[in-house]
């Protein structure tokens, strides 16, 4: 199908029903056919998108348009067209740049993202040998044969897959071609990193030549406050057509995590919600109710931890005694996308032989309205103005 998008027209493959969409953007030198495999794997019940990004497949090939935020710029008006309510993005390499540029801008609806190899939001410096080198990758069936066997892949392609990928690289408009490894690729799109406030999988190859495992976790990962990173043995670059299964198993679970996960429509949510997880000991759940940007003050006065590393250590030590912790909401203030609460807790905590110690105070909460709806602690006292 085709889809209106940003002044051209995107090819899509869309099939399934679900409330939670995926929408899947592919590698440089690749099209939305790259994603089959994986998409074929993945429960019946999850509606997928896979485009093909300007310039690739069957969509449109202008002259212009291939920096990271046009191209961003397409998957957020096509998503728009489609009218998606809640969808996760799933970016491959170049795509997953262009992903990681759309989720920092908070767009309406998403509820997760997931990065499978992705070339890093900061950019990559590329020597003039290193940029020669790509701008020739795709010139003709030898070298895209060649790319494929010695860069991309960690694990031989059936015949078909490798003429498939050689075939729609060579299929590429000649300015998605030049356009990534003379410009798209060194974009440092990474100023708003940190506003990405859902969850984030970041999937690498073992032996990835192009987008390491070793980058991923040094430069992609501390950029990102919600992220986790799972590493696919044996796989290299093309995951999608590499390890299908593999990914797809990832993928499913991570969207089955984001159905899991306490919907808090409304600031009078959180408490309930917090109490719940907190008291099962589910630190992610825990952590899922805090914005990648909150700080709380811990409950020994001084200590104020910032960020979701922060918050899981200081969380982690304080679940590990198995409290039992009850909310009730005494007040709560609303303005706009910014809430105050005042809620009263209790706390029991159990000690080995002296049964269980109890507490009790006033807490004081600032809690923010997300893009996807829910609302998020942003600035979490439980000792209130003491």
């Amino acid at each position: 199908m085709k889809i209106s998008a940003n002044g051209i027209m995107l090819q899509a493959q869309d099939q399934g029903d679900g409330d939670v969409a995926l929408v899947f953007l592919h590698y440089w030198g690749g099209t939305a056919q790259s994603w089959r495999l994986l998409i074929d794997t993945l429960p019946d019940e999850l509606r997928t998108i896979a485009l093909d990004a300007r310039g690739w497949g069957g969509s449109d090939r202008p002259a212009d348009g291939y920096d990271i935020a046009t191209m961003a710029d397409d998957v957020a008006a096509a998503i728009s067209s489609l009218g998606l309510q809640r969808y996760v993005l799933v970016g491959h390499s170049m795509g997953g740049k262009v992903a990681q540029l759309l989720a920092s801008r908070r767009p309406s609806g998403l509820a997760g993202l997931v990065l499978v190899a992705p070339s890093p939001a900061q950019g990559k410096h590329l020597s003039a040998a290193e940029r020669e080198g790509m701008a020739a990758a795709y010139t003709t069936g030898q070298s895209a044969g060649w790319t494929v066997d010695n860069v991309l892949t960690g694990r031989a392609l059936p015949s078909h897959l490798r003429e498939q990928v050689i075939s729609g690289s060579l299929a590429g408009s000649p300015a998605a071609r030049e356009s990534w490894p003379a410009r798209a690729i060194v974009e440092d799109v990474s100023a708003n990193l940190a506003d990405i406030e859902v969850p984030v999988l970041v999937i690498g190859g073992e032996l990835d030549k192009v987008d390491s495992v070793e980058m991923l976790r040094s430069v992609v990962l501390p950029s990102l406050p919600e992220a986790r990173l799972s590493v696919v043995a044996g796989a290299g670059h093309l995951l999608p057509l590499e390890a299908p299964e593999e990914v797809g198993a990832l993928l499913a679970d991570f969207v089955a995590g984001l159905s899991a996960t306490s919907a808090t429509p409304t600031p009078e949510d959180i408490p309930g919600a917090f109490d719940e997880a907190f008291n099962r000991g589910d630190i992610d759940g825990v952590l899922s109710l805090f914005h990648p940007q909150a700080v709380m003050r811990m409950t020994d006065g001084v200590t104020v931890a910032g960020g979701a590393a922060s918050l899981r250590e200081h969380l982690r030590h304080l679940l590990a005694a198995r409290p039992v912790l009850h909310n009730r909401i005494r007040r709560v203030l609303v303005s706009g996308d910014t809430a105050l609460l005042l809620l009263d807790w209790e706390i029991r905590v159990p000690v080995q032989g002296r049964g269980d110690e109890e507490g009790q105070g006033t807490a004081t909460q600032v809690a923010e309205r997300c893009g996807d709806g829910n609302w998020r602690l942003r600035i979490a006292n439980p000792l209130g103005i003491a």
